[in-house]
C-alpha cells in the first residue's frame, strides 16, 4: 500500500479521498490482531478466538494473516473513525450505513455487509442506501472542510 499524508488535499477531489480513507480505516480495522492485547499478566480463561466459517471458507493463495498495519495507518484510521462523531441524530442513517461499509474480511478485504444486507437491515431499497453512503460523505466534507476542525485549540462549547 502506497504512503499517505495524515491531511486530507483540500485541491484534489475530496469526496473521493474521504472515500478512499474510509476504504483504507475498514482495511486498516480488519488486519488489527485480535489477540495479544492485554496489559501483562492479565490473564483470561476463555478459549483462543474461533474463525468465522467465512475465514475458512475463504479462498486465499496463502495461510497468513494480512500484516499489522503501520502507525501512520492506525493514525488515519482514529481519524477517520472520529469522522463519524461528527453526524448529527438527524444523520443516523448515514452513520449506520457508514458504519456497515467499514467492516471488511481481514483476508479476502470484501465487504461484510453488501448493499443488499444494509438495506434489509435499514428497511429501505439498495439504491437509497447507497444514496446515503454518498450523502453520509458529503456530510464528512462539509464538516472536515471547515477551518475549527483542524484547530489544535477548538473552543470546548462548539457544537456540531
Amino acid at each position: 500500500m502506497k504512503a499517505r499524508s495524515t491531511a486530507i488535499d483540500f485541491s484534489r477531489n475530496v469526496p473521493e479521498q474521504v472515500s478512499e480513507w474510509l476504504e483504507e480505516a475498514g482495511h486498516t480495522l480488519a488486519a488489527l490482531p485480535a489477540t495479544g492485547l492485554r496489559p501483562a499478566r492479565a490473564g483470561s480463561g476463555w478459549p483462543d478466538i474461533v474463525r468465522d466459517l467465512d475465514d475458512l471458507d475463504c479462498t486465499r493463495e496463502s495461510d497468513d494473516w494480512p500484516i499489522r498495519p503501520s502507525a501512520d495507518a492506525v493514525s488515519r484510521m482514529d481519524q477517520v473513525l472520529n469522522w463519524i462523531g461528527l453526524f448529527g441524530p438527524d444523520e443516523r442513517n448515514y452513520r449506520m450505513v457508514i458504519n456497515m461499509r467499514l467492516i471488511v474480511h481481514p483476508i479476502s478485504g470484501l465487504h461484510r455487509w453488501s448493499w443488499q444486507k444494509i438495506a434489509k437491515k435499514l428497511g429501505t431499497d439498495h439504491k437509497r442506501a447507497q444514496d446515503w453512503y454518498q450523502a453520509g460523505i458529503g456530510v464528512i466534507v462539509k464538516k472536515i472542510s471547515q477551518p475549527e476542525i483542524f484547530s489544535s485549540q477548538k473552543p470546548q462549547n462548539i457544537l456540531f
